[in-house]
């Protein structure tokens, strides 16, 4: 049975490291990282919130298909009790696919210094960047407070604490859960 990997967690935390790194050397991975896609919808630099709802619209579409198709999606997406719902959850009960879910975290000044350090991989990193390091910003703040709400209310969420890892202990560590928790990628990593 095909599984959606959710990787969830706030900005910086390795989400896109760690799926990109999954979808290479697992062949038949998609990896769906929507912020990268969120570019493609213009005007999304004037409205954020409007063009990551378009994206996300595609993101599901597309994770249905190939979750039907019988190959796994990791979905490497920031979902918390600000969002109207689990809808990641959702779309793999839709295409009949296994759901697993890895809360990916770092402390608040782990998290502050790995926003302002990380270099950009693209243009909607930037505007990530400018739009959580602000002079009067407080956004990532209530990014931790809304994702530590949604995932109080999420007890079969796996969680791995960044602050202390490299990449490849991150990495390792999701692969170590993936293989404990999923029968359909224990055979696969």
């Amino acid at each position: 049975m095909a599984c959606l990997i959710h990787l969830n967690g706030p900005s910086r935390v390795g989400k896109s490291t760690v799926a990109r790194r999954l979808a290479a050397e697992h062949p038949g991975v998609l990896n769906l990282d929507l912020d990268a896609m969120v570019a493609e919808v213009d005007g999304w630099r004037d409205d954020f919130p409007s063009a990551l709802a378009v994206t996300r619209q595609r993101g599901i579409a597309i994770a249905i298909d190939h979750l039907g198709t019988g190959n796994d999606v990791v979905l490497p997406q920031l979902i918390t009790s600000f969002d109207a719902s689990p809808w990641a959850e959702a779309v793999a009960a839709q295409a009949r696919a296994n759901y697993v879910e890895i809360a990916l975290l770092a402390d608040g000044d782990v998290s502050r210094n790995r926003v302002r350090e990380k270099e950009a991989e693209h243009a909607v990193d930037v505007y990530l960047r400018e739009a959580l390091t602000g002079s009067d910003s407080d956004l990532l703040e209530r990014i931790h407070g809304d994702l530590a709400r949604y995932l109080a209310d999420r007890p079969a969420t796996a969680r791995v604490d960044t602050s202390a890892l490299t990449v490849e202990q991150t990495y390792s560590r999701v692969l170590d859960l993936l293989r404990s928790g999923t029968s359909s990628w224990g055979a696969l990593v």
